[in-house]
């Protein structure tokens, strides 16, 4: 009788094997830390699109009520454009209401009160226009117009953001 000798198997796995597996685990670990870096960049992007419409959309709401409440329009004079607007409001202790720019700050001053920021500041404000669009026989209407531009003090390119507003509101006196 003769006896057969079973060899195993060889366990473990070869070094061809071993460096095509690392290659593969490689590419895959590259791949998912780009893909999470293009997302967190798309939402520093999205938060900058985000603050930027968000203090336009509240500064210029708050000067366009203020504006349709006012009782008349000091500054700029009619036909005329500025970087001040000045309104008489009909709540004494609120008159005038100035808006206005300090560097890249909106402010408004109410009467006696301190002047209060419109904007903070993860946004600035620029070019900013009021234009009394007022002609004989109307209320008066005036023209709003400003940019704001996230502050980017990094210099990184997805909190480049800057958009242009524009409105107009006419006093319902």
């Amino acid at each position: 009788m003769t006896s057969v000798v079973q060899s195993k198997p060889p366990t473990g796995f070869t070094l061809i094997e071993l460096l095509l597996y690392m290659a593969i685990i490689g590419t895959l670990l590259i791949a998912i830390t780009l893909f999470f870096g293009l997302i967190t960049d798309a939402r520093i992007k999205n938060q900058s699109v985000s603050e930027v419409n968000d203090q336009a959309t509240a500064a210029m709401d708050y000067m366009t009520q203020t504006i349709r409440n006012a009782t008349s329009i000091t500054l700029p004079v009619a036909g005329g454009s500025g970087s001040s607007l000045t309104l008489t409001v009909p709540t004494a202790s609120l008159s005038p209401t100035v808006f206005d720019i300090s560097g890249t700050t909106l402010r408004v001053k109410e009467g006696a009160a301190a002047v209060v920021a419109l904007n903070n500041n993860d946004v600035q404000m620029s070019a900013l226009s009021f234009k009394n669009l007022t002609k004989a026989g109307t209320a008066g209407i005036v023209q709003v117009s400003f940019t704001l531009t996230r502050t980017n003090p990094s210099g990184r390119n997805e909190y480049d953001y800057q958009k242009t507003f524009t409105t107009s509101a006419e006093l319902a006196w």
